[in-house]
C-alpha cells in the first residue's frame, strides 16, 4: 500500500524523480513522444489532492530504494526490471514505485465504492505527468491489459494532480454497467478496454 502524510517530507525534488529516457529501452517508456504530458487515473484514500503520494519507499525512508530502481531501469537490464515490477506489484513495503493507469475503470478497482469493506473512503486522482517520470509495465504483471499500468517514481507532486473525482458511490462507479436494464457493477473493467473517459466530468473538480 502507499500512501501520503503531511508529516512526512519528500526529500527529492521532481527533477531527481525523472528517468533518463535515452538510456531507458523503448518498450519501457510511457509513450513514443518524450514530450508529451499523459493523463493518468489513480484510485487512493480521499485529502490527496493537496498533498501528493509518497512510495512506501520514502515513507518507510528507504530512499536508496529510489535511486537503486533508477539505475535498474537505465541500465535496461530485462530480468532485473521484470522481478521490480513484480515485487512492486505484490506491494513490497519498500517499493519506491506508485501505479497508476489510462483507464479510469481500471483506477476505479482501487477506489471502491463499498465502504462496508473499506477502513477509509476512497476516491479516484486524475494525474498529468511528464513520461520519464514513469514506465509502462511492459510485462503486464498486474494483468492490467490495454488499460495499461505505469510505474511513478518516487512520489506523485500535489501540482501533478490535475483533478479529483467528487461523489465516489456505487451510481457514479466507474465500472456501472447495464445488463439487460439491470444496473451492475463489474467486478473488473474488460483487459481489452480501451477506453481512456470518466463516465461524468461533471463529478470531478478538475485544476488544471
Amino acid at each position: 500500500m502507499s500512501f501520503s502524510l503531511s508529516s512526512v517530507e519528500n526529500p527529492f525534488k521532481k527533477k531527481e524523480l525523472t528517468f533518463d529516457y535515452s538510456k531507458v529501452p523503448e518498450k519501457y517508456h510511457a509513450t513514443e513522444n518524450s514530450e508529451e504530458i499523459i493523463k493518468l487515473y489513480k484510485g487512493g484514500t480521499t485529502g490527496f489532492e493537496n498533498i501528493g503520494f509518497l512510495s512506501n519507499a520514502i515513507l518507510y525512508d528507504i530512499p536508496e530504494e529510489i535511486n537503486k530502481t533508477k539505475k535498474i531501469i537505465e541500465t535496461g537490464h530485462d530480468e532485473l526490471i521484470y522481478e521490480l515490477f513484480n515485487k512492486h506489484t505484490i506491494n513490497q513495503k519498500d517499493t519506491p514505485l506508485l501505479s497508476a493507469t489510462f483507464n479510469p475503470e481500471m483506477a476505479q478497482v482501487f477506489a471502491p465504492t463499498n465502504h462496508l469493506y473499506e477502513r477509509e473512503d476512497k476516491t479516484i486522482y486524475q494525474i498529468k505527468i511528464e513520461p520519464n517520470r514513469c514506465v509502462v509495465d511492459y510485462y503486464d504483471v498486474g494483468k492490467c491489459g490495454q488499460s495499461k499500468e505505469f510505474f511513478i517514481l518516487g512520489a506523485i507532486f500535489p501540482e501533478e494532480i490535475s483533478a479529483v473525482k467528487i461523489i465516489n458511490d456505487d451510481e457514479h462507479s466507474e465500472l456501472l454497467e447495464d445488463y439487460n436494464g439491470v444496473q451492475m457493477i463489474k467486478r473488473m473493467p474488460d483487459r481489452t478496454s480501451n477506453n481512456r473517459k470518466v463516465k461524468d466530468s461533471a463529478n470531478w473538480i478538475y485544476y488544471h
